[in-house]
């Protein structure tokens, strides 16, 4: 009697198990129908470990307490449950018209061999279905810089984004979606930089890594900000409120997957036990928060429905940034052998993700789509004829001493260069910018800076040391304007890749060229470019021009004057001031 009751009870505690997952996963999936991503998780975490559990459970209460039990209902339940899910309908494709992907540093250097080796279908596929093109971007090439730029289609003078230390409310121009909005329509931005506090919008606007606070629209969104300011993933918490927990159980209506969700679990796991180094964490957080961006944005697309829509992505220059050396090493020298079989990939890696995304964004939208994917600028290997190696100068302590001088300024690195750019009072203190600089002298009396204009940046000035034999001994001997100059550079036997000033645009939509090569372009000729491809007359005082959509724009409308009034009409309020100092840090740019 007991054992064939012990049998039935763990064959029913096998059966009833999984039912309690699948039926919040069966509930989450009415409001997140991309939950269950994987049927290999499905039958692993929802089914079979729980059925297992269950039937473990199950015989030994049916040995302790013997008594029937009639699985074959139960099992039913499971069954069909777990049937539904697998089989879950997919959302209807969402009706955008235009999808802008921004892949943050791409390069065809690296593009082309991936694609020829048919690691990169999505791009490929564009290609082929569509256009491509160089874009050619400008100096200095900072992000927020060249992202504003885009958008707004006139150069950083007008625009006023000159640094990485601003804010939304300091832009000057209107941008693609203040006029997407202004003419009707609905948008979706989704980190692209300089968006930050964001406002409200007749669709969803979730700002860049820039930002200092977790602020979205709408603000259901925030958990998204929240994990990545916070840091959840190492247990810092150093901008959310919310436990790790609350941030999931927020995420999870919004859009994250069963699949990210288990990355996550499986990464926090290796991290208490392994304890891995900060490269490859640093890794590591890149890729999942890709996939964390990618969950989000696919569900706020369909749920919002823009008519004008865009995803950012920057694990390709982030990872570049990190790793280029290992993923190049033939142009480098003292490469430790272990981490360049640890991270020899990881560039490439950065791509694989950027292609995937791409790829089934491009399978969301409608087939009457028009897709465009820009990059700010490209990347390249260290190059000793253009770079120097040896040095690389701060940014914190001129900063510091400048601002000491009443000159509210940005200073930020690439490589061996600093950009200075006034954040207040523009070209017109650029003369006692430029004379502060000049006045910083070493020891000798000489100058220590070579001071040069930015080219399109009025605001800026761009520094080289006039010395730049920089050795351990001027370290210690050597001043700048009576400081140390330990304070201002310091050695360094590392560089990784350099920003390329040729990055990449496609575009594929109906009416365009197919399986043609587009025209150089400047970062100047996107936004008149995607207004143009959305139906919308660019003002007449951008200095950009209209490459792809011509023949969309109603021919009962003229283009007007300018739009500079929708600046005020469109400027964000509130917010935190500042700028996520930890991310530039890891990238770079300022100590």
């Amino acid at each position: 009697m007991s054992r064939p009751s012990a049998t039935n009870a763990a064959l029913f505690g096998a059966a009833f198990a999984p039912l309690p997952g699948l039926a919040v996963s069966a509930a989450v999936s009415v409001v997140n129908p991309w939950f269950i991503d994987s049927l290999g998780l499905l039958l692993a975490l929802l089914v079979l470990a729980p059925a297992a559990l269950g039937a473990l459970l199950g015989g030994l209460i049916g040995l302790r307490r013997p008594r029937a039990s009639a699985p074959s209902l139960t099992f039913g339940a499971t069954a069909a449950l777990t049937l539904a899910l697998a089989l879950w309908p997919e959302p209807s494709r969402d009706p955008v018209r235009v999808l802008v992907v921004g892949i943050d540093g791409a390069t065809f250097d690296l593009i082309d061999p991936m694609v020829a080796e048919g690691e990169l279908p999505a791009l490929q596929s564009l290609a082929t279905e569509g256009s491509r093109g160089v874009l050619m971007s400008m100096e200095p090439m900072f992000s927020p810089l060249l992202w504003t730029t885009m958008a707004s289609g006139v150069p950083p003078e007008e625009h006023g984004i000159h640094g990485f230390h601003t804010r939304a409310t300091d832009v000057q121009a209107p941008r693609l979606w203040d006029i997407a909005e202004d003419a009707g329509l609905r948008v979706g931005i989704y980190k692209w930089l300089v968006t930050y506090p964001p406002r409200p919008v007749p669709g969803f606007i979730v700002p860049s890594w820039l930002a200092p606070a977790p602020d979205t629209f709408p603000a259901e969104l925030s958990f998204v900000k929240e994990l990545e300011l916070a840091n959840r993933m190492r247990r810092k918490k150093v901008a959310g409120t919310r436990s790790t927990t609350a941030l999931v159980l927020a995420g999870i209506p919004q859009g994250l997957r069963l699949s990210t969700l288990w990355d996550a679990v499986r990464w926090s796991l290796r991290e208490r036990i392994e304890r891995p180094d900060d490269d490859a964490r640093f890794e590591a957080m890149q890729l999942l928060r890709g996939r964390i961006d990618r969950d989000v944005f696919v569900h706020a697309m369909h749920k919002h429905q823009p008519d004008l829509a865009t995803f950012t992505y920057y694990a390709t220059d982030g990872l570049a940034h990190r790793f280029w050396t290992y993923h190049q090493p033939e142009a480098f020298t003292d490469i430790d052998p272990q981490k360049q079989a640890r991270y020899g990939d990881a560039v490439r890696g950065a791509y694989r993700q950027a292609d995937l995304i791409l790829g089934e964004l491009i399978h969301r939208v409608s087939p009457e789509t028009t897709v465009v994917v820009v990059s700010d600028h490209g990347f390249r290997a260290f190059d000793p004829a253009l770079d120097q190696l040896g040095f690389q100068p701060l940014t914190e302590r001129l900063r510091a001493r400048l601002i000491a001088q009443g000159l509210p300024v940005d200073v930020s690195r690439l490589g061996i260069k600093l950009n200075v750019s006034l954040t207040e009072g523009g070209a017109a203190r650029l003369p006692e910018l430029k004379a502060a600089l000049e006045a910083l002298v070493d020891e000798h009396g000489a100058p220590v800076f070579r001071v040069e204009p930015v080219p399109g940046a009025p605001s800026a000035l761009g520094l080289t040391l006039t010395d730049e034999r920089v050795t351990e001994a001027r370290l210690q001997t050597s001043t700048v304007g009576g400081e140390p100059l330990s304070d201002y550079v310091r050695l360094s036997e590392t560089f990784s890749g350099m920003h390329d000033a040729r990055g990449v645009i496609y575009a594929k939509g109906p009416g365009l060229p197919v399986g043609q090569t587009l025209p150089s372009m400047g970062l100047l000729d996107v936004a008149p470019t995607i207004q143009a491809l959305l139906g919308i007359h660019p003002a007449q005082d951008l200095p950009g021009v209209i490459a792809l959509g011509q023949d969309r724009l109603p021919k009962d409308q003229s283009a007007p004057q300018s739009r500079d009034e929708l600046v005020e009409r469109f400027r964000p309020k509130g917010g935190t001031e500042g700028v996520d100092e930890a991310a530039l840090k890891a990238l770079g740019y300022i100590e």
